[in-house]
């Protein structure tokens, strides 16, 4: 009896909540008066004051143009650090006195140093040559020729591609590098 009770008042009660209007006066805005001049804040209690800002000047600004320098060539191979001019050295000695293995091993340790250098690649393109290793020799003649930036570099590339193509009686290829050694 008790929960009926306490579910009818609660009843009664949502229910008058809702049938009820709530009687509200509208709100009329305040009259808008320029409280800056008279210096009293309005109702909000903000002041609100102008920001007097001297007129803003066009000037023109003098460009200066740098100096223009002359690039130099430089390229960023490394093919100038020490350690691989020394390196490189060590092959062309070794492979002058037709020790291959040291001259191969030089060579591929100048290679990491200098990834983008077409000398490295002409010495393990040669010595590929001499070890008979003709589609090696070739490949990396063809690798090296990519990063070579003189002609005499690209003649004594093409010469390897030349030899290692004859040697596999690839006519297409020989004639391909004839037609480049007449071009430099």
């Amino acid at each position: 009896m008790i929960k009926k009770s306490i579910f009818l008042t609660g009843v009664i009660i949502l229910a008058g909540c809702t049938i009820t209007p709530e009687h509200s006066t509208p709100q009329t805005p305040p009259k808008a008066t320029d409280s800056s001049k008279k210096g009293t804040p309005p109702s909000s209690g903000v002041k609100i004051t102008p920001y007097e800002q001297k007129e803003i000047k066009r000037q023109t600004v003098p460009v200066i143009v740098p100096e223009q320098r002359v690039q130099q060539k430089f390229s960023n191979d490394g093919t100038q650090l020490p350690a691989f001019k020394t390196l490189m050295q060590k092959t062309q000695a070794a492979y002058k006195q037709k020790q291959f293995a040291d001259a191969e091993r030089f060579a591929l340790q100048a290679q990491r140093i200098a990834p983008q250098a077409s000398e490295t690649y002409l010495y393990l393109a040669l010595i590929a040559d001499q070890r008979k290793q003709y589609a090696n020799a070739e490949a990396l003649a063809r690798r090296g020729l990519s990063y070579a930036q003189s002609n005499a570099m690209k003649k004594q590339l093409w010469t390897i591609v030349l030899r290692a193509s004859e040697a596999r009686n690839h006519n297409v290829k020989a004639d391909e590098a004839r037609r480049m050694l007449r071009s430099l």
